[in-house]
């Protein structure tokens, strides 16, 4: 999977173009269009454009009709009439949106070198530095170079394994924030457990310690500035779609907001690795502390010949928290999968106390495929960050010109009829089948974490400690709704922007196991 940010959020945009009272303005962009660019000789199918706002209409029209909400339905329900690859014009800019498998290999495998740069989107100029971190850089030797130090010395599998210990610490940790909390009484009713608010403080500290080491008030604040950042760059610019005129986000004021931002990050980040700095230089430091990712960033830096942008891409939380939440969910609206699960882990670790060590986990066969399920049903980023063509070339028969984004919409190919049977419904035997899909680029109708040159690097780190968290969860807990409410009642709406976070908090009572 790739990072959350959506390039592209057309009820947003539209809105925000209503706003634009002055005619004048209007007449000048509309004007524009004619030089924003060669349109597509071979457009795909799709709805049809207006002048200025091109397609956005269709698009905002569909999120209103479609069941949910969210971009990623209206896309559906658009590519339901024009085909699964659909040719949509968002102001001056040319988009196309693959929603089948098919389509999405086209671009993901077939033509990946040709759609391996990024759109120079405004939060990557200035969040990503520049656009010189692993999701905004071009795809050039600077980001081949970036890409290998990322998989082999920073988020790779052996890295990840370092960070074990850190992952069983804080889980023990948030069994027994939950064991507390469920032994408190409110009057006759067992006490129910914000799970949504542990399983992000649990999270935190993970990323904290693997990141900057010991906690601190500082790391504190980095996280939820990040999280603030990631807020703030979901939101679109309308400068990013109408490129002739940047200065529509001085208007709106985004360019301000992500500014503000990047300086408080900027502040943190000089005080954690002047921190680092100290400790590195101290003459009384042994060198027995464990290297965090900053230390090694830091030595990175210093030995070798490449200035690694140090940013809130490196770790990829997100994924975490929203999979664990959303597993979760999905295990207490389906007792019978959730009964199935428990029985699994209780009987491969009877007999110990100790949190499950992540070899074991390889042994859990129904609760990798519960989580896999999960990701199908519910990724992270439901719109794979746009691609852009670099030279023409031929997709599913049609002619995609230089310049055009692309848009993979993953959660509209996760619940395909064609390639899922009962799409809507969790069912994690379905992962029992003999070449059943996987989730590491290559089952095209499961993309969670993307695939190809610009697949998420993160997808290691992020797995590890969903697969440890969710085994102590159903393994020490039983789970049920509060105040006698049925599974059926749990809400399971989402957010409308990436990433697809559950819009409520999931609060459970817990009952701990006797016998776990």
């Amino acid at each position: 999977m790739e990072l959350r940010f959506l390039s592209l959020d057309p009820v947003i945009l539209v809105s925000s173009l209503l706003c634009l009272s002055a005619y004048a303005l209007l007449v000048l962009v509309a004007r524009s269009r004619s030089n924003g660019g060669a349109r597509i000789s071979k457009l795909p199918p799709g709805p049809r454009a207006l002048p200025l706002i091109g397609t956005m209409h269709h698009v905002e029209r569909a999120a209103r009709r479609a069941p949910g909400g969210g971009t990623q339905r209206a896309l559906r329900e658009l590519a339901r009439v024009h085909g699964p690859l659909m040719g949509l014009r968002m102001g001056q800019l040319d988009l196309v949106v693959a929603s089948s498998r098919e389509a999405a290999e086209a671009i993901l495998r077939t033509h990946d070198r040709n759609f391996a740069f990024r759109p120079p989107l405004l939060v990557g100029q200035i969040l990503a530095y520049g656009c010189s971190d692993m999701v905004f850089a071009p795809y050039d030797a600077y980001y081949k170079q970036l890409r290998r130090i990322c998989l082999t010395e920073l988020l790779g599998p052996k890295r990840v394994r370092t960070f074990a210990s850190i992952r069983r610490d804080e889980v023990a940790k948030l069994v027994e924030d939950i064991t507390a909390a469920a032994a408190a009484v409110a009057g006759p009713k067992p006490s129910a457990v914000n799970l949504s608010r542990r399983l992000t403080t649990m999270t935190n500290a993970v990323i904290s310690r693997a990141a900057f080491g010991q906690q601190n008030a500082q790391h504190h604040r980095f996280l939820d500035v990040a999280k603030a950042a990631v807020e703030t760059a979901a939101g679109f610019s309308i400068a990013d779609a109408f490129p002739s005129f940047k200065f529509l986000d001085v208007i709106f004021g985004l360019r301000d907001r992500l500014l503000k931002v990047r300086k408080e990050l900027d502040e943190i980040f000089d005080e954690i690795i002047e921190q680092h700095q100290q400790k590195k230089s101290n003459a009384g430091r042994d060198g027995e502390d464990e290297e965090d990712l900053i230390d090694l960033l830091l030595r990175l830096k210093d030995h070798g010949d490449l200035e690694i942008p140090i940013s809130i891409d490196n770790i990829k939380a997100v994924i975490l928290v929203t999979l664990l939440q959303w597993a979760m969910s999905e295990l207490i609206r389906n007792p019978d999968a959730m009964a199935k699960a428990q029985k699994e882990v209780r009987e491969a670790l009877k007999g110990t106390d100790d949190i499950v060590e992540e070899a074991q986990v390889n042994e859990l066969n129904y609760l990798r495929m519960v989580v896999k399920e999960a990701l199908r049903l519910h990724p992270a980023v439901p719109l794979l960050i746009p691609r852009v063509c670099q030279s023409t070339c031929q997709v599913e028969g049609y002619e995609i010109s230089p310049g055009t984004r692309a848009v993979v919409n993953v959660w509209a190919i996760g619940r395909d009829p064609k390639y899922w049977t009962e799409p809507d419904r969790f069912m994690p035997e379905r992962f029992a089948e003999p070449g059943a899909a996987d989730y590491k680029g290559t089952s095209f109708e499961l993309l969670p974490f993307g695939s190809g040159r610009r697949m998420c690097p993160g997808m290691v780190f992020a797995l590890a400690g969903v697969f440890v968290s969710l085994a102590e969860l159903l393994r020490r807990f039983d789970w049920r709704m509060p105040d006698g409410m049925t599974p059926e009642e749990l809400s399971m709406e989402e957010t409308s922007l990436a990433p697809a976070e559950r819009k409520v908090d999931l609060v459970l009572v817990a009952t701990p196991c006797r016998d776990p």
